[in-house]
């Protein structure tokens, strides 16, 4: 079912069509409650029983949305960080991932989305419903800004070239985001990108190609208080010149068997966020333990 036919009116209005872009020159107002669950790499397949890495990654995404929708009374939001499709951004697995998040959407939670490297733009906006040659802040880029009442969310593409791994934001989206973080100085800023920066210069680079580039546009402005990602299905967290870097679990699966997969669940402060990872196995030590982030004067 197309996903524009699972949302309520006010769903519609206030959501996802200022989530692709559409409404990029009034930025979207997210409700006043600073709590937001985030996802990534959701990875699902054109069937709800496709497995990889021995795992349903259906099952998983339900339970998370289960979970999400059990404090969602008290949600500003839910973003889901790239990789929605399990790996080509086929039709058939948009149709499981609506499906699967469909729950969330009549529940009347905003949802925003952004773009992964297993994405392909065109069968994502068409299982959206969104019209390719719409007016958008960056051209041919699924970009967007969220304002809420204690940050405002910039986010990213850093889909490159559908199924293969490295990711790029280019020339075009950088100067993007560079102006509209100029413009929106009024509260922190926190952005979001599906693929995790190159941190590492003695390994290969399959992860942000430009990450020297973006980190020119982030570190400076120090309103710019978090950078969020996904793409390396690990939970960790880092800092740079006290930008945090926060690496978001996997919802399908992880690479290496000690790392979790689950949701974050983010809840903002004036001064800072605190960070509960909710993994799916319950007994993994950094389940339900909170993480405070102080935000960067």
């Amino acid at each position: 079912m197309p996903l524009h036919l699972l949302h309520r009116r006010a769903f519609l209005r206030r959501t996802l069509l200022a989530g692709t872009g559409l409404l990029a020159t009034r930025p979207l107002f997210a409700a006043e409650t600073s709590r937001w669950a985030l996802l990534s790499d959701t990875h699902i397949g054109p069937k709800p029983e496709t497995l990889a890495r021995e795992t349903n990654m259906a099952d998983h995404l339900r339970a998370s949305v289960q979970a999400v929708l059990g404090v969602k009374s008290s949600l500003a939001g839910v973003f889901i960080n790239g990789d929605c499709a399990l790996k080509a951004g086929l039709p058939e697995e948009y149709a499981t991932f609506t499906g699967l998040i469909k729950p969330l959407v009549e529940a009347g939670l905003p949802l925003h989305l952004t773009l992964g490297n297993h994405d392909d733009r065109a069968n994502f906006w068409q299982a959206l419903k969104v019209a390719a040659e719409g007016a958008r802040p960056v051209q041919g880029k699924h970009v967007s800004v969220v304002k809420s009442s204690l940050a405002n969310w910039f986010l990213l593409d850093s889909l490159d070239v559908v199924d293969k791994s490295p990711g790029r934001l280019e020339q075009s989206q950088r100067d993007w985001l560079a102006k509209s973080l100029d413009e929106r100085r009024d509260r922190p800023a926190l952005v979001m990108v599906h693929h995790n920066p190159h941190l590492d210069p003695t390994k290969p680079n399959g992860t942000l190609q430009d990450t020297a580039e973006l980190f020119e546009v982030l570190l400076p402005r120090r309103h710019v208080k978090a950078l969020f990602f996904g793409h390396s299905h690990k939970w960790d967290l880092k800092e740079r010149d006290g930008l945090h870097l926060v690496n978001l679990p996997a919802v399908a699966y992880p690479f290496a068997k000690d790392q979790p997969t689950g949701w974050v669940d983010c809840q903002l402060t004036a001064s800072g966020t605190t960070l509960e990872l909710h993994a799916h196995n319950e007994q993994h030590p950094a389940h339900g333990k909170p993480v405070e982030l102080k935000w960067r004067a």
